[in-house]
């Protein structure tokens, strides 16, 4: 079941190129490097988008939370690109009032 409205999500070019394959970025330099161990890169950061996406659109499940800043909900699936390793990952979504779910962050999934 996907989460609400996934086909209307929102990922940021600017969350996955500048934060989760940038490798310099003080916050996100460690999932670019566990990323990049899946074989995505800053260049071609919309597979790693696509990917997340997905999740979005095909999870099995998802959890759901309300927040001050709307509804917030948690996704899990794998990626990977071809010739790479798999992880389980992390994705977080927020709907604030009435617009379309947009990426917050994503992470490896450490419970897989």
């Amino acid at each position: 079941m996907p989460i609400p409205d996934a086909d209307r999500a929102i990922i940021a070019a600017e969350k996955v190129r500048d934060y989760l394959l940038n490798l310099e970025h003080p916050d996100g330099g460690s999932k670019a490097v566990w990323f990049h161990s899946l074989g995505y890169t800053r260049n071609e950061w919309q597979l790693l988008a696509d990917d997340l996406m997905a999740i979005a659109c095909d999870c099995d499940e998802f959890d759901t939370e309300t927040t001050q800043f709307g509804i917030k909900y948690k996704a899990t699936g794998s990626v990977a690109r071809l010739n790479h390793r798999a992880g389980s990952v992390l994705t977080v979504w927020i709907v604030e009032d009435d617009n379309s779910p947009r990426l917050v962050t994503a992470y490896p999934d450490e419970e897989k």
